[in-house]
């Protein structure tokens, strides 16, 4: 008989209801008495919603009755008229009229999910009244449920989530329904409410405190999310132990042991010191205790490392790879960043402090050109966990430290930024130490090119950072700082401002010719970005156009007295940035965000067609959606220096869509790339981040921008679960700090490969000034012809969230031939 090396801890059957005080829930069981007396009291009873049902697909005027006619639904859900449903909202609530008040012993809700991006609520909350305006809480449907049914199915289904013990009474009963983050839809066929005994019915004891749908949801998304994260994971984790190979007497301990430890636990304490790091508590770290268990069952040793393959994405429940690991390889040339990871597992009891240092390499043991980070799980507001935070590794005297919990995986993310080592082929190791196992090395090999990477880049970059007027979104004036400085590090070179910087002035009154300009606000923001390449306005007149046109005197748009106007002020602004050794075509102007079908261009057009006649190479940068730009106004384009299109756009459209903006880009209008997807932790920091500049290199695009640097959506990217949207930051942002992440690394990865293209095309047109014709230039230039083309066209990278499973590899190895056509044209 197998012994469990993990003891059993105390089961808590209130697990998933630790927000709400739920009188009378638990196992309850009702007499036979109480059995027979227990009837759908809902049926035929009228009810209200809120919102109103949207989704197009069902809703019908019958979505008034259909809820408690004792009819439910089969096939597809969201197809049958007999169904409600919702899209795009934060919960719904349905709102039962008994007629009386009645004791309340149960209640269940139908609905299904399992295809098409239909996910199973994240919890039903039901709440009573006697009159319909205070409402008290009576438990959660979906907790319950699994309680009683377990885990949601896999693959589609209709699951009827029921209840019959509640404890409670009133005459209306409301269900609120709240949506897993980033589900957008919500469906249901039938409700129903069971009658209780009166004696359920007690005035003195109380329902406890008042409460509202929108408290629920509000006070209730931390719990939520992390019961979610517990199931989901335990689940993964029972999963994960029933493929092995292992003896059914061992799977059955484990499996108790992952039971006891979901079971197990203390109410979660909610308040602002809360991080989304996994583990999230002492029940998470024991489910990860148990799979660490699993890894000793496997033969795993204590502590084991390999070299991780870049740019892929980890998950938390996994097995560690037995085989003996790949050197880490590193090809740099002086001068630039480039990033390796190392993963290092433990399947002990206990948490490993482990030092890292290394071998045989230049500058062992702590070289200066290694920046080592201690990477960070975190879960999102979507349920889905990322190793992407990238905080620092503890650096000593004798090497660096990471902690190595049990059964979690640890990456340790490497920078390198070799800047002095002579070029060259190194071999060596990293070592990895505790005081109770025997050391790990992991051999590095390093190679140093004989070339020196440009401080100044070529591509301009920029993420709508709006570091001006203190910062907006999650910029604020605690992090502005450490925020700019880290965005420069990577090349950030075209950055953001509000179109406040361009507001302050006032016209002479007497003198419209004559303006006077406060360039603080513009002088303050110009500070901060000295040796940027362009300097980016959001404009946004379509938002703001009223207040700019008081500020123009209320001249009429596209009047002569308007182009004046517009003239007179573009040409001061103009002077003042001269005066600050900024040309005209270091300005560029976003007029109109997002220019579409059905949009208002008329304000873009005269805005753009008065700045151009007064100050012709100041540039007119737009970012149309049309989503057929053939068909859109021809002017549109016409008054545009730089069109920016939608990158993901531009791969689901097609050869029509990309054939518009190359003719565009043959009449003379610079092409560039924005990207403006969300959330940024589920994207793939290769395919979406690190590859759009790659795209821009195909198509003879000059720059690459990302909403938005400093959009963390109102939350702390350390607990995203309170984001209302997104986030769509690359990097770790809370009101005071900053921390680098793997999607703004492989940004600054991405301004380094283009800048390779460029390096190689210059190199071949040195060679071909000098005479050269030899194999060698004829290499490079089918290196420069398809080398981009060879990366973007291979199986998956048009499918850009992280979890897409692609070959991340590639770009680094055209890379590698750049190197290697570099050397051979020296």
């Amino acid at each position: 008989m197998t012994t469990c090396r993990f003891a059993f801890l105390r089961r808590n059957l209130s697990v998933g209801l630790l927000l709400i005080p739920v009188l009378g829930l638990g196992p309850v069981p009702l007499s036979a008495a109480e059995d027979d007396a227990a009837r759908n009291v809902a049926f035929g009873k009228s009810y209200t919603l809120f919102p109103q049902p949207t989704y197009a697909h069902c809703t019908d005027a019958g979505d008034r009755e259909q809820l408690t006619d004792g009819k439910t639904t089969t096939g597809y859900f969201w197809t049958q008229q007999g169904t409600v449903g919702w899209q795009s909202v934060r919960y719904a609530m349905i709102t039962i009229d008994l007629g009386e008040v009645q004791a309340i012993a149960g209640a269940s809700l139908t609905t299904a999910a399992g295809v098409a991006g239909v996910t199973w609520p994240q919890a039903v909350y039901v709440l009573v009244s006697d009159d319909g305006h205070e409402f008290y809480p009576a438990g959660e449907l979906v907790s319950l449920n699994r309680e009683q049914h377990g885990p949601w199915p896999e693959g589609y289904a209709i699951r009827r989530l029921v209840t019959h013990e509640l404890r409670t009474w009133g005459r209306y009963v409301q269900l609120v329904i709240v949506p897993l983050p980033g589900g957008p839809y919500i469906f249901t066929d039938e409700v129903e409410v069971f009658r209780g005994p009166p004696s359920r019915i007690d005035t003195t004891r109380g329902r406890g405190e008042p409460t509202s749908a929108q408290t629920l949801y509000e006070q209730g998304r931390l719990h939520r999310a992390v019961a979610q994260r517990l199931d989901l994971d335990a689940a993964a984790l029972k999963k994960l132990i029933a493929a092995t190979d292992l003896e059914a007497s061992v799977q059955a301990c484990l499996v108790a042991q992952t039971d006891a430890a979901l079971a197990a636990g203390t109410p979660l304490v909610a308040d602002d010191s809360f991080r989304a790091v996994l583990p999230l508590d002492a029940q998470h770290a024991a489910l990860f205790g148990v799979q660490a268990e699993l890894w000793n069952r496997l033969g795993r040793p204590p502590l084991s490392g390999r070299a991780g393959v870049l740019w892929d994405p980890l998950t938390p429940i996994m097995l560690p790879e037995r085989e003996l690991s790949r050197p880490i390889e590193v090809h740099t040339m002086r001068g630039e960043y480039r990033a390796a990871a190392l993963n290092l597992a433990n399947s002990t009891t206990q948490p490993l402090t482990v030092r890292l240092r290394f071998r045989d390499l230049p500058q062992s043991p702590l070289p200066e050109y290694v920046t080592l980070h201690e990477v960070e799980w975190t879960d999102t507001s979507q349920g889905i966990p990322v190793a992407a935070a990238l905080p620092l590794a503890t650096r000593t005297r004798d090497g660096w430290t990471v902690t190595v919990l049990p059964g979690l995986v640890r990456q340790v993310w490497m920078t390198w930024h070799v800047t002095s080592v002579p070029a060259g082929d190194y071999a060596g190791s990293i070592v990895a130490e505790t005081t109770t196992q025997p050391p790990l090395e992991i051999p590095v090999r390093l190679r140093v090119w004989p070339f020196e990477f440009p401080s100044q880049t070529s591509l301009w970059l920029g993420g709508w950072c709006y570091t001006n007027s203190g910062g907006s979104r999650g910029v604020t004036a605690e992090n502005r700082e450490a925020f700019v400085a880290h965005l420069q590090q990577r090349f950030v070179n075209a950055p953001w401002a509000t179109g406040s910087v361009l507001r302050s002035f006032e016209f002479d009154r007497s003198d419209p010719q004559q303006i006077r300009l406060d360039t603080k606000p513009l002088d303050d923001w110009l500070a901060l970005w000295p040796n940027a390449k362009r300097y980016m306005v959001f404009l946004a007149v379509a938002d703001y156009g009223g207040a700019i046109q008081s500020s123009l005197g209320g001249a009429a748009l596209g009047s002569p007295d308007f182009d004046q106007r517009v003239g007179t002020w573009i040409k001061a602004w103009v002077a003042h940035l001269r005066s600050q050794g900024i040309t005209p075509d270091q300005l560029g102007l976003l007029i109109h965000d997002e220019p579409h079908e059905g949009s208002d261009i008329g304000p873009l057009l005269a805005w753009a067609r008065a700045i151009r006649a007064a100050e012709p190479e100041v540039l007119i940068w737009e970012d149309p959606t049309y989503r057929n730009p053939a068909a859109a106004p021809v002017e549109l384009f016409e008054a545009c220096s730089v069109l920016c299109p939608n990158r993901p756009m531009w791969l689901e459209g097609g050869e029509p869509f990309a054939r518009f903006y190359r003719q565009q880009q043959a009449a003379g209008r610079m092409l560039q790339f924005y990207s403006c997807s969300g959330p940024a932790r589920l994207l793939d920091p290769y395919a979406y981040y690190r590859l759009q500049a790659w795209q821009c290199w195909q198509e003879g695009a000059t720059g690459s921008f990302f909403w938005a640097f400093g959009d963390n959506s109102g939350a702390s990217s350390w607990n995203e679960y309170f984001a209302t949207s997104g986030p769509y930051t690359p990097l770790f942002l809370d009101d005071t700090t900053v921390t680098a992440g793997k999607q703004m690394e492989a940004i600054r990865e991405s301004v380094e490969d283009y800048e390779y293209f460029v390096m190689l095309r210059a190199a071949v047109a040195r060679a071909k000034a000098a005479g050269r014709s030899d194999a060698a230039v004829t290499a490079a230039e089918a290196l420069l012809a398809d080398g981009a083309r060879s990366v973007l066209s291979a199986e998956g990278v048009d499918k850009l969230r992280w979890d897409d499973p692609k070959d991340r590899t590639l770009a680094d190895a055209v890379r590698i031939q750049i190197l290697e056509s570099l050397t051979a044209l020296q």
